[in-house]
């Protein structure tokens, strides 16, 4: 069975800075090593062109009390996909964000004209208070609301719930962070070594004290697991409604 540990991958890194094992290397070069595996790690889950893998999205539930308009999720959500459902109702549509819903619960009131009567006209709305019924779309929110320590998503809803209502979601997310020897990268089959330590490897030639000869090789292989990584989108391949067509002659 191959052994895909972060000691593992420490241990094969090691080799591009002249050790046989990680641990014949100071505390700071180990860091380094560390810190280029979490960073390969993470973009197996959150690549540069967007494309993410289905790995990389994670189920949840969140629930709502009467007139709870929010909810935190996770500090390692960073965006919601697809389109999450209200339990025993429906799926809800997005809005773009707060600004969105005091456009929805705003109503044209009249036109202001400068006395002179020269000028533009500007309009003028008066907002409503939120409406409480049953809650048709939502928006994610991760600004800091003055206290915040991290980013925290925040899921809305609008209206306010009227009732209590339970939210189904997928949600892109960043992975912890490997940190024990052995703690293993949570990516399918043999993938740690065909396309995460590759990419590991080129994020280290950053480092001044590699001298090698083969810098473009191994930014070509970590190029070409890139191009791999972006066949990896979804597991599934076939997509839209089978058709069966009547034969020709009946």
């Amino acid at each position: 069975m191959v052994d895909n540990s972060f000691l593992a991958l420490k241990d094969q890194l090691a080799s591009m800075l002249g050790a046989d094992e990680s641990a014949d290397l100071p505390p700071v070069d180990q860091n380094r090593l560390e810190i280029c595996i979490n960073q390969a790690y993470r973009e197996c889950y959150n690549p540069v062109d967007g494309k993410r893998p289905m790995w990389a999205q994670k189920y949840f539930t969140l629930s709502f009390d009467r007139e709870q308009a929010g909810a935190d999720l996770p500090a390692e959500v960073t965006s919601v996909d697809k389109i999450p459902e209200l339990v025993g109702e429906g799926p809800l549509s997005p809005m773009t964000g707060p600004e969105a819903e005091i456009k929805i619960r705003s109503i044209f009131a009249w036109d202001f004209r400068a006395s002179s009567g020269r000028g533009l006209n500007f309009p003028h709305y008066k907002e409503n208070e939120p409406e409480v019924d049953r809650p048709i779309w939502y928006y994610l929110d991760n600004r800091d609301q003055g206290t915040d320590q991290q980013v925290i998503p925040r899921f809305y809803l609008y209206p306010i719930p009227d009732k209590a209502y339970t939210v189904e979601l997928y949600a892109n997310v960043i992975p912890s962070n490997l940190s024990l020897d052995e703690d293993t990268p949570r990516i399918p089959a043999d993938l740690v070594w065909d396309i995460m330590f590759p990419i590991a490897q080129a994020k280290l030639l950053s480092d001044p004290r590699y001298n090698g000869a083969n810098k473009e090789f191994i930014l070509r292989m970590a190029d070409e697991a890139r191009k791999r990584l972006r066949t990896l989108v979804t597991p599934q391949k076939h997509k839209g409604s089978l058709r069966l067509t009547r034969r020709v002659g009946w």
